[in-house]
């Protein structure tokens, strides 16, 4: 044991001796060699906390930030959108829509206050990376969900007549527009969407601004009038739209907890496949009311 002790002593008084020899025969180069280590680690601190972590927690930030801001106006337009679908369907044979001109524009103006949320959303995507996480991205794929159902081939590449499906769809750029326009001017530079009283009189007094919405209007009537995929299109807006409020209202305070509607009424079974394997995968735990 004690000749342990003595080697064990003698070895490290070697190595103090030879580092203190050498750091006096060589003490510049264990100065140039100790700053390169110091800067190689300073720099990769640097680098972990300012290029990686800081990112990090800011795009965080600005995400919460940004569905703090619009989740109660986009949870409450988007149900009330859903609602106003799902009355259409359930009375299509009354023919409201071509009928009556408050339910039209009441119709329009649910689907124009929707897309200006979204397109307000979308402008800020251009500076918040809100797809940088899981939750973010399940979000703007949802918040994109009616996008999918009226301007995409999404539910419909088992069909052959790929020209009537191409002419039931509404042209992206088109609902954008919409979004675009129905921002309020009063007052100047406000950014709010217009107000439904502000919305009739722009649509009876401004002949392009209903050109807007000539597209939406050709959609919704093809609809109601029994189309097949003009039908089955708005079936599946509202079963995206659905998706959305589930997604939004996380305390369950409005009707969220409500099933899908209306799947049984599509005219494709296809379709009516399609959106049950995609929306009872995402919510395993919801119904398909019909």
């Amino acid at each position: 044991m004690a000749n342990n002790a003595w080697v064990k002593a003698t070895g490290r008084g070697m190595v103090v001796d030879w580092l203190t020899r050498s750091f006096a025969q060589y003490s510049v180069v264990w100065v140039l060699l100790s700053g390169l280590l110091g800067g190689i680690i300073g720099t990769g601190v640097k680098f972990l906390f300012e290029d990686i972590l800081r990112p990090r927690v800011g795009w965080k930030r600005d995400a919460r930030h940004l569905m703090q801001t619009y989740t109660t106006p986009l949870l409450r337009s988007s149900e009330s959108l859903e609602r106003q679908i799902n009355n259409l369907v359930r009375n299509v044979d009354k023919k409201w829509y071509q009928t009556s001109d408050y339910y039209k524009l009441s119709l329009l103006y649910g689907f124009g206050e929707y897309l200006y949320l979204v397109h307000a959303i979308e402008r800020r995507f251009g500076f918040v990376a809100i797809d940088r996480s899981r939750a973010g991205r399940r979000f703007n794929y949802r918040l994109n969900g009616l996008y999918r159902a009226v301007t995409s081939f999404r539910y419909f590449r088992w069909s052959d007549d790929e020209g009537s499906v191409a002419d039931s769809a509404i042209p992206r750029r088109m609902l954008t527009a919409i979004g675009e326009v129905m921002a309020s001017a009063d007052p100047p530079g406000d950014q709010g969407c217009m107000l439904f009283t502000e919305f009739c009189i722009a649509h009876q007094q401004d002949a392009q601004f209903r050109r807007w919405f000539a597209d939406l209007d050709n959609f919704l009537i093809g609809a109601e009038s029994g189309s097949q995929y003009y039908w089955d299109r708005l079936i599946a807006a509202e079963a995206n739209l659905r998706l959305l409020v589930r997604e939004l209202d996380r305390t369950k305070v409005t009707s969220s907890r409500q099933g899908f509607q209306n799947l049984d009424k599509t005219v494709s079974r296809e379709v009516r496949d399609l959106l049950e394997a995609e929306l009872l995968k995402q919510n395993p735990g919801l119904g398909v009311k019909r």
